[in-house]
């Protein structure tokens, strides 16, 4: 448009601004590119310069290659948001097609570890000042799997700051087979013991056949002993532990 309206006749800043209808701003960063490209001559006015030719069919321009304008650049601010689109749907298809051609097969689950579970609830009576306790357990690891273990709240409902409980699985271990340690206590706290009965774990076992033999206590055990400890740090002679089992 701003060539074209300069075919006839030197044109000035406001002809071509009613001319062509861009803002001025606009219209002197385009003079001003025309200018030092030496396609047109400001000179009182704005004109061609006279070595170029510019075609009335359709605004084509047929330049000298040394004053011919530059092609308009690609980096335009539509073109860059077309190609940003493309690539925002382009790289998931592709993604997703190189993941199907290229990926390796995914490995096989493994088989769960156990068929059904059941919960074991460690429960004491008949108990002075409890304060501390760990209690041996037997459980055969070809049959039974520990899924979770949870404290009881014999000595946790009585605690201010919490109580310390602990879980030693060594059921696959071949020094101390089959067997778990279980331990809770009040140490830290300057509390007496609880007096009572509760419930002081909860170990939720995975079986692995139908027959399977129920854990027990072991009050025997030749490295670990079950016992029970009054806030005095003694041994508490009185008092009823058995396993409560809960399918």
């Amino acid at each position: 448009m701003i060539l074209s309206g300069m075919q006839k006749s030197s044109k000035t800043f406001t002809d071509l601004l009613k001319i062509t209808g861009l803002p001025r701003k606009t219209l002197s960063m385009r003079l001003t590119a025309l200018c030092d490209s030496g396609v047109i001559v400001k000179d009182g006015g704005y004109r061609l310069n006279g070595s170029s030719r510019v075609e009335n069919c359709g605004g084509k321009m047929d330049l000298p290659e040394s004053q011919a304008l530059t092609k308009p650049s690609f980096f335009t601010r539509r073109n860059v948001i077309i190609t940003l689109m493309l690539v925002m749907i382009a790289v998931p298809i592709a993604a997703n097609v190189s993941a199907m051609l290229f990926s390796s097969p995914s490995p096989p689950q493994p088989e769960p570890q156990y068929i059904g579970t059941f919960k074991a609830y460690i429960k004491v009576s008949n108990v002075i000042d409890l304060f501390a306790w760990q209690v041996v357990i037997y459980a055969d690891s070809l049959e039974l799997i520990v899924v979770d273990a949870v404290e009881g709240n014999f000595l946790k409902a009585n605690a201010p700051y919490g109580t310390t409980f602990m879980l030693a699985d060594h059921m696959t271990n071949p020094d101390i087979p089959n067997t778990l340690l279980v331990g809770d206590s009040l140490l830290g706290m300057d509390i007496p013991g609880v007096n009572g009965a509760g419930v002081l774990a909860i170990i939720t076992f995975g079986y692995k056949s139908e027959n399977y033999t129920l854990p027990k206590i072991i009050f025997d055990h030749k490295m670990y002993e079950t016992l029970l400890l009054n806030s005095y740090k003694e041994h508490i002679q009185e008092y009823t532990l058995t396993i409560e089992i809960e399918d």
